[in-house]
């Protein structure tokens, strides 16, 4: 066993990357987050109340399948994904289900027993594996049982500290009964624990070292950070914390750490060391002391402004940490973050053998386009386990869709390469991601007719055997490049389905001669040139062409011509403006590969709707070869 726990210091910051390494291949952006060479399968579980539509329990039940396949590097991997997917929809829930409530209260516990009986059947595994594998999972400090220090061994570490230089640290060091306790625990009981943080320590201090001296900030801070998460940068506890600073989704957001379904950034050690940092020098400028500056970002500034405040009896006396009575975890934190200090100033004191560990060197791009990571990859000759590792906020295979801008990491010295790969890079085969979540009464024709797609692709992206849904399920829907979200194609339908009544009262008549609906349109109340261009396809620019405007405003009561009248015929239309652009003679058009109802209409001058009327049942079926309509 001591063999596998020395193992466990370097295990597992490659789990999340090589279990799901050849889900993509290049230029083929799938949105199903299993990997496409894995034969996991979902298990036929018992689902629990609540369970319906979720992709937390179909992660989990892929993690209990591949459990029983002895996969247990696969595994992991989705059970530490159900996790993650867990805190994803409990903090986008918004319907407050009863049923969802049990759900939310019960998995997390589910998962995490799950994931810790795994690790005894990491001794299984090739010494390789395993080097691979554990460093996120091996045991968290509150892991550990914490056994009393003896006089003797007490009478030891006096001896020690009384020799000790304290000019060294940077925090003021205080070495108390409870400060010798939290030694004791760390070099006997969490030992594994400790000799591993001291050892993924060193893949980070620098970085860390240098963001506190530009703030001018106690070095020693850095030891906050070696018990909150071991130096673990995807380490995730029961309350919902992540990354190496350990930032709740609200605190991690009030100081620009966002956290979605596409990205954490608490889990991006650049920037939630710089959170971490601003968050502890608000601490101190409220508190005007360390201590209690770091039992704050433990336990809450409200708490701690509150015991101070209760116990502050004489103005001239000022309340300390040790003052207070604080939680129980709150009560060994500040301890341990010291002992931690003293530990890591002076590792050979306590026999421990910290090996130097470094982070893949990496140069920044700013990109403005959804980018699987494979791809991204294969452009500087990189591989996707190296893209996960350099950019461990990602959540999934690609760079998020809804940012303007993402600034990724690239492997140092690429950076020219990937940026002159980018600009050759066809933008309009990129994959956009959208993410939906199901309302009452949808069903997948209609969110697919939504999107422009086909139902078949909706499922494929989904993982779905079925048509089936359940309102609040969340589903991936994979967007062409200038595609309309959810939200505004909406709007954009109820819109034209407003212009289909409005045609009857406020059009003209069709000529008696041609045949043709010869329109022009009357501006009503609310109305602008945009959302009038917007509900007839026409740009602003020809409507203002057409009707000699000079500027873009326009007046109740107003007749707009919606086509060139130049060309047509004076005296036929006179005083009319001629037929629409949504108004088109039938013609037909063979679908090639890779195309897309949204982009046939959008080339063609017409609605995904009007298709779909031309060309009853198109929403079922589109292939390469196939003949439709445009126009009746």
């Amino acid at each position: 066993m001591n063999y596998f726990r020395a193992i466990c210091v370097f295990l597992l910051p490659a789990i999340l990357f090589s279990a799901c390494s050849t889900a993509r291949q290049s230029g083929a952006v799938s949105v199903s987050k299993h990997p496409k060479n894995s034969t996991i399968k979902t298990v036929d579980l018992p689902e629990p109340v609540g369970a319906a539509g979720k992709t937390s329990w179909l992660e989990y039940k892929s993690g209990k399948q591949a459990a029983e396949a002895e996969d247990i590097l696969t595994a992991i991997y989705y059970l530490d994904l159900a996790l993650s997917e867990l805190y994803t929809e409990q903090r986008m829930d918004s319907l407050g289900q009863p049923e969802d409530s049990i759900y939310f209260s019960t998995m997390p516990n589910r998962i995490v027993l799950d994931l810790e009986s795994l690790y005894p059947k990491l001794l299984n595994q090739t010494q390789s594996q395993a080097f691979s594998l554990l460093n996120d999972y091996e045991k968290n400090i509150d892991d550990f049982e914490e056994t009393p220090l003896d006089s003797a061994e007490k009478e030891i570490l006096e001896n020690f500290l009384d020799t000790t230089d304290l000019s060294k640290f940077s925090l003021p060091l205080t070495v108390n009964a409870r400060v010798m306790q939290e030694i004791h625990f760390l070099t006997v009981n969490a030992r594994t624990f400790t000799e591993g943080s001291l050892s993924r320590k060193t893949a980070l201090d620098s970085m860390i070292y240098a963001k506190l001296k530009q703030r001018n900030m106690p070095e020693d801070l850095i030891y906050l950070a070696f018990i909150e998460s071991g130096f673990k940068l995807h380490a995730y506890s029961r309350a919902k914390a992540a990354g190496v600073w350990q930032f709740i989704p609200g605190t991690g957001k009030r100081y620009g750490l966002p956290v979605d379904f596409w990205l954490d950034m608490r889990r991006n050690p650049e920037a939630a060391t710089d959170a971490a940092l601003s968050y502890l020098s608000d601490l101190y400028n409220e508190f005007g002391d360390w201590y209690l500056a770091m039992a704050a970002y433990n336990c809450g500034e409200g708490r701690i402004r509150r015991l101070v405040r209760e116990n502050t009896t004489d103005s001239s006396k000022k309340v300390s940490y040790w003052d207070l009575k604080l939680p129980r975890e709150t009560m060994l934190y500040v301890p341990r973050i010291l002992a931690a200090a003293i530990i890591g100033h002076f590792p050979e004191n306590y026999s421990f053998t910290v090996e130097k560990q470094s982070r893949v060197p990496f140069d920044t791009v700013t990109i403005k386009d959804c980018i699987p990571l494979d791809k991204a990859g294969s452009a500087v000759g990189a591989s996707i386990n190296t893209m996960r590792e350099l950019n461990p906020e990602l959540t999934r295979w690609c760079t998020p869709p809804n940012l303007k801008t993402y600034t990724m990491k690239v492997p140092k010295g690429s950076r020219e390469k990937f940026l002159a790969a980018y600009e050759k890079m066809d933008k309009t085969q990129l994959v956009r991601w959208q993410q939906y979540k199901v309302q009452r009464g949808d069903n997948l024709g209609q969110i697919s007719r939504l999107f422009g797609l086909r139902v078949a692709d909706i499922q494929a992206a989904n993982n779905l055997r079925n048509t089936r849904l359940s309102v609040g399920q969340v589903l991936i829907i994979p967007m062409p490049t200038g595609a309309n979200p959810p939200e505004k194609q909406r709007q954009i339908e109820k819109q034209e389905s407003a212009a289909a009544l409005a045609k009857k009262q406020l059009f003209d008549t069709p000529t008696e001669k041609t045949g043709l609906s010869i329109r022009s349109y009357v501006v009503r109340r609310g109305d602008n040139l945009s959302s009038i261009s917007r509900r007839f396809g026409i740009s602003s620019q020809n409507l203002m062409a057409w009707n000699n405007l000079q500027t873009n405003k326009v007046i109740i009561g107003q007749r707009l011509y919606l086509q060139d009248p130049s060309k047509q015929d004076s005296k036929k239309n006179e005083g009319l403006a001629p037929i629409t652009q949504k108004e088109v003679k039938g013609t037909s058009y063979i679908i090639k590969q890779g195309d897309n109802l949204w982009e046939i209409a959008r080339n063609n001058n017409v609605t995904v709707q009007q298709l779909l009327e031309w060309n009853p049942g198109l929403d079922k079926k589109i292939y390469p070869g196939m003949k439709i309509k445009i126009g009746d």
